[in-house]
């Protein structure tokens, strides 16, 4: 048995997931093409966009061993729910409000308005080709921000699937040839909003540090979950060849997953509100090209998707 959970661990794992399907039309087919022809194993779907539920539906029929996760996000577009059902979470066109905005109106959001939010995404997401096989968030706010982390933990109690990795310490160290400063959109506005308002920004940093995030694959393991040993996000706005390969040689033991936003560019996407969009282009070259599965297969990388993620 001692053996058997030494070799267990001793193998590397790696789920390729892609953020964002759903988003527009270009992204959803390059999600697609990224799974039928390259090292894509996973993808997790914004449900709230205009003419999400339909893309979704129809790629799920064309695809339907492609494995989807629920992406929740209150940070662009619209919500699933009326906007008057969640008045703290919109602005007056009835559109979520941008990040940076956002983070400056956290100490006033409503936390039924978001648990309420967040069930909808899930239950639409259902209701477009079958259940979802885990749950992450848009920009990380909802696992980062304190508050809102018992919510989505309770949602996917309810759903019983796993949760992308929140903790600052379990993502994965890694050495890149070509870094680009990435890191999490909430810290970056946070620090911006520390500069602007330091004194409002000093009362919200208990609730938005990464020490709290720290504690929660405890609280995740409590609950029933389960989460990747390690994350991965060294990728977004680093879309370079020779970023992967580095990131699949210094690939660590167990179970990881590394995020990753791959699409095609159309003018929906362009217009959609979200700023990463040329990126998305280059990390799809990655993914389809040969260079990336030879790689995996010399440094003896297993693909796998959430469901080798362990439940308690």
């Amino acid at each position: 048995m001692f053996m058997e959970e030494f070799l267990k661990m001793a193998t590397r794992r790696l789920i390729i997931n892609a953020d964002d399907f759903g988003l527009a039309p270009g992204n959803t087919a390059g999600i697609l093409q990224a799974y039928r022809d390259g090292v894509l194993t996973s993808t997790s779907a914004m449900i709230n966009m205009p003419g999400a539920p339909e893309r979704i539906t129809r790629a799920r029929s064309q695809e339907p061993s492609l494995p989807v996760g629920l992406h929740l996000n209150l940070t662009i577009g619209c919500p699933v729910l009326p906007p008057e059902r969640v008045p703290t979470l919109v602005d007056g066109d009835g559109r979520f409000y941008p990040i940076n905005q956002l983070v400056e109106r956290l100490p006033g959001v409503s936390l039924d308005e978001v648990n309420a939010e967040i069930h909808a995404q899930a239950a639409l997401l259902t209701q477009c080709g079958g259940p979802f096989d885990h749950i992450d968030n848009h920009q990380m706010l909802l696992m980062l921000y304190q508050p809102f982390a018992p919510l989505v933990i309770q949602l996917a109690r309810e759903y019983h699937v796993p949760v992308r990795q929140p903790a600052f310490n379990r993502s994965a160290r890694v050495k890149l040839p070509k870094p680009a400063g990435a890191g999490s959109e909430v810290l970056k506005q946070y620090l911006g909003l520390l500069l602007r308002r330091p004194l409002f920004a000093l009362r919200i940093l208990p609730k938005i540090s990464p020490a709290g995030t720290n504690r929660l694959p405890e609280r995740l393991q409590a609950a029933g979950l389960g989460t990747t040993d390690w994350f991965i996000g060294d990728f977004f706005d680093c879309p370079y060849l020779e970023n992967f390969l580095a990131i699949l040689e210094q690939l660590p033991e167990g179970t990881s997953e590394l995020m990753c936003h791959a699409g095609l560019v159309d003018d929906e996407l362009r217009s959609c509100g979200d700023s990463y969009i040329d990126q998305r282009e280059k990390e799809l070259a990655i993914l389809l090209d040969p260079t990336v599965r030879e790689a995996i297969q010399r440094f003896g990388i297993e693909l796998v998707n959430f469901s080798a993620v362990q439940l308690n």
